[in-house]
């Protein structure tokens, strides 16, 4: 059985109630790093027992065993596949990112979410997501691949972590979704060079289409637990910028799932 340590924040002021009676309410933002820090060194002594924890914790932070080196060759933009892993590959490589997402059911809104990464940061990773009823979570990486969420119920360490605690709480989500359009895409297509609007105005971009199978990172707050489905045959929309840089992707599933993302790389 996977345990997990649990904290509860009990000074953190609330939200409307979104989750069932008797259970904490959701906090209205992430927990202080002082705060943080302090209740992880505690926890993590009472499982591990040993000064190592602390040690890893404030003296000895490594990179994120999800990141990958720079990319070796530079790929043709006609090589769909080749071209889009070199993208995930510079991104992962980069000493910061930043990605923006919304998530839709049938056209109505779901939430929307954000994920930074900075190699000066602390925490080096962070991913946020707030759905439509008020309720938040977020998810940490330190830098030593122990994954962290709170929802309102205090920090929640898994001494087994999930796949899904892995995919949502690593700096490999950044990239989760390129990954997944080159590794599970039997159709991906070059469909030529045009303009997009982003946040620098007009930019140029290579504009990629076909279909893939997408993994959804959840919460249950029932449960409380980071969960993961797959939905196959999602069509995308995929814009690089012609150096490689990843501009917007846009997908939806059959199922109805329609999840945009706006991507920022130094």
């Amino acid at each position: 059985m996977n345990r997990r340590i649990e904290v509860e924040a009990m000074s953190m002021s609330s939200l409307p109630d979104t989750v069932p009676e008797n259970e904490a309410p959701v906090p209205e933002g992430p927990l202080g790093w002082p705060m943080i820090l302090l209740i992880i060194v505690i926890c993590l002594a009472v499982v591990a027992s040993g000064w190592w924890v602390a040690k890893a914790v404030f003296d000895e932070p490594v990179p994120s065993q999800d990141r990958r080196g720079s990319p070796s060759a530079s790929a043709s933009p006609e090589d769909p596949v080749a071209f889009v892993e070199q993208t995930a590959s510079r991104m992962e490589s980069a000493d910061s990112y930043a990605v923006s997402f919304t998530r839709r059911k049938d056209g109505t809104p779901v939430g929307e979410g954000t994920a930074r990464y900075d190699t000066a940061g602390t925490p080096l990773f962070e991913h946020s997501f707030t759905y439509i009823d008020g309720t938040e979570v977020y998810r940490y990486d330190l830098g030593d691949g122990t994954p962290i969420t709170t929802a309102g119920h205090g920090l929640q360490i898994p001494t087994e972590p999930t796949d899904a605690d892995r995919y949502l709480c690593s700096t490999a989500f950044g990239t989760a979704k390129l990954h997944e359009i080159t590794g599970t895409s039997p159709d991906i297509e070059f469909l030529g060079r045009e303009e997009v609007e982003t946040e620098e105005g007009a930019t140029a971009a290579l504009r990629y289409e076909g279909t893939f199978t997408a993994t959804l990172g959840d919460y249950d707050v029932h449960r409380r637990e980071n969960t993961l489905t797959s939905e196959d045959e999602a069509a995308f929309t995929l814009w690089v910028s012609p150096e490689g840089r990843p501009l917007r992707l846009l997908y939806v599933t059959p199922e109805g799932v329609e999840e945009a993302y706006e991507y920022e790389v130094s």
